[in-house]
């Protein structure tokens, strides 16, 4: 993946970057292809960080579960908003049923985002697939 994208900056320093090595760990991991695609780019904070976290949590969660061969990841870097789509055209399931022990959505997505002060919005049905919407507002103090 890093021959054919050549990504800019190391992976612990630059969005564009780790989010392309999370798709090629989740691919290496789980046997399935990350399609993504990556626009702009941004220096990783701690804030980013989470993001770029969650969005791991959403590929390894649609990898798992979603019983696909492929999971497509938009990732859109503008100047007030980063924004991540996983999504995959797997068995999905019903938001609404996911217990409350189960940490993989409810805390290491959802929870994620909120203390970070970003959004999750999980969109499923069964039999419909699923997309999770990753949204963190940039401030002017720490966009770069």
């Amino acid at each position: 993946r890093n021959w054919l994208y050549k990504p800019t900056g190391s992976p612990s320093d630059r969005f564009a970057a780790a989010i392309e090595e999370v798709a090629a760990e989740v691919e290496d991991t789980y046997g399935i292809a990350v399609e993504t695609v990556v626009v702009g780019d941004r220096a990783v904070d701690e804030r980013v960080g989470a993001l770029i976290a969650a969005a791991r949590e959403a590929l390894v969660n649609a990898a798992r579960h979603a019983k696909v061969r492929t999971v497509s990841l938009y990732a859109e870097v503008e100047p007030e908003l980063i924004s991540v789509f996983v999504r995959d055209r797997g068995t999905g399931f019903d938001p609404a049923t996911v217990e409350e022990n189960r940490h993989g959505v409810r805390g290491s997505i959802i929870g994620r985002m909120r203390r970070h002060g970003g959004q999750a919005e999980i969109h499923s049905a069964p039999g419909e697939g699923t997309e999770v919407r990753l949204s963190l507002p940039v401030t002017k103090e720490d966009a770069s």
